[in-house]
């Protein structure tokens, strides 16, 4: 049993006995003698004295949890007692009045596919109780439509649900300043990072932070924070870590570096790399009123790797020059441009130098390479670890695919690398070619002064 669950039911408990929840003290003390932690180490975590802890409070609470219970509870046998009852929030059916603020989301009124991603999320946040989940996938995949979409299959199994979006780089201190208050009703207006975990133990939340990829830095490895918001990476480093009943779910271009480290096997912390939908495309298409056959359908949604975006894009072009024939936007095998390209420059301009060197041999060589192929081929040559680092960060990036200890990239990426090599070596002709006409005018010149 979790902690979170002996929670729900001693607060279940209490607030049937004497219509009342637990109080942040009486938090501290269960918390406590459930993970065996002395009185010492209690005041250490919780800020009250050890004498208030033992001697006052204490014995107050223990009398409280035994009528509630119907048993004699104390620091020693608080296991055996909570394991014989059930936690009340633990059936998936359970409908609880929720506080919501749904901030920024988006409209998901009309939603088509992803039947499998909303099952396993639902597992993940209701079965399985996770605290913290990262949905990740490249830009345009949908991921803050899947979130929007779980969130509202879901908010009657929460007391509160938060949207924020990070879109604009809030401080901390800012998030915080709103969503404490917001879980506290108002009781609290303490922006501080205990004080949310606090009322993430006392009430079952699901906060939602869209875009967390804005407050990443850029031009480094993947997944760490600029110096101005390093504090996000100790925030859900705690949340993933401490116990309590609630679920934080991030959405983000790249997986940041806490969900790498904490997540694993069952564990409470989870990412899910976000694909392109099949259903989804096909039913883009067709709301768009796309004409051709199926196999051009298929094509169509395959270069693009299904992005939802990406695919809405084309359509409008498809629709603007080509009056909704796929097969003449096809025919022109001109793929990548306007939205697309501008689409896919957000994402590469954030590479490190080394990250958008193996981005452009992997595009050159368009089959699937191993690392050993990938190393022997890049120049200049780089080490093998610094090659190891890349190739996951490109992977925390939703930039390269692997399997089987081989990596490609997505048939628009390889179309759009090999356009940029084209620009940069256009550029560099066109420089030569400058440089050269200023030296023959010089020259012109001298010999005019000669």
């Amino acid at each position: 049993m979790e902690f979170e669950q002996a929670l729900a039911i001693a607060n279940h408990a209490v607030n049937k006995k004497i219509a009342r929840s637990l109080t942040e003290v009486e938090i501290a003390l269960l918390f406590g003698a459930w993970n065996s932690l002395t009185y010492d180490r209690i005041s250490e975590r919780s800020g009250y004295s050890i004498n208030y802890l033992q001697r006052d409070i204490g014995p107050k609470f223990w009398l409280i949890l035994s009528d509630a219970l119907g048993h004699k509870v104390n620091k020693k046998n608080l296991h055996g007692i909570l394991r014989q009852y059930h936690a009340p929030i633990s059936n998936p059916q359970l409908q609880i009045p929720s506080s919501i603020d749904w901030g920024e989301a988006m409209d998901v009124s009309t939603f088509y596919g992803r039947v499998e991603e909303i099952e396993k999320l639902t597992q993940w946040i209701i079965q399985d109780r996770c605290r913290l989940i990262a949905l990740v996938g490249m830009g345009g995949i949908g991921k803050s439509a899947l979130a929007a979409k779980v969130s509202q299959l879901l908010q009657k199994q929460f007391e509160f649900v938060f949207w924020r979006s990070l879109r604009n780089a809030p401080t901390l201190d800012t998030l915080l300043s709103e969503l404490v208050p917001f879980l506290s009703k108002g009781q609290d207006t303490q922006a501080k990072t205990e004080r949310l975990l606090y009322w993430l133990r006392t009430h079952r939340c699901l906060v939602i932070l869209d875009n967390q990829d804005t407050i990443l830095k850029a031009g480094d490895c993947a997944g760490y924070y600029q110096s101005d918001f390093t504090n996000y990476g100790e925030l859900f480093q705690l949340l993933g870590e401490s116990s309590h009943q609630s679920c934080i779910l991030l959405t983000s271009r790249e997986k940041s570096a806490e969900v790498a480290i904490l997540e694993g096997g069952n564990g409470s912390v989870r990412s899910l790399c976000l694909k392109g939908s099949w259903e989804g495309s096909l039913a883009l298409i067709e709301s768009n009123g796309l004409v051709g056959t199926n196999a051009q359908k298929r094509q169509l949604c395959e270069f693009y790797s299904c992005n939802p975006l990406a695919l809405k894009m084309v359509a409008t072009s498809i629709q603007s020059l080509f009056d909704g024939e796929i097969g003449a936007f096809l025919q022109e095998e001109t793929l990548v441009f306007n939205g697309i390209r501008r689409l896919l420059d957000r994402q590469f301009e954030r590479l490190s130098s080394m990250e958008q060197t193996i981005m452009y041999w992997l595009a050159i060589n368009r089959e699937w390479m191993t690392i050993g192929e990938l190393q022997a081929d890049i120049v200049p040559a780089i080490s093998h670890a610094s090659l190891l680092e890349c190739l996951e960060s490109l992977t925390w990036r939703s930039l390269i695919e692997h399997r089987a200890g081989k990596y490609t990239q997505q048939p628009v990426v390889i179309e759009y690398v090999i356009d940029c090599l084209i620009r940069q070596f256009a550029g560099v002709m066109e420089i030569a070619d400058t440089q050269k006409a200023i030296l023959q005018g010089l020259g012109a010149i001298a010999n005019h002064n000669n």
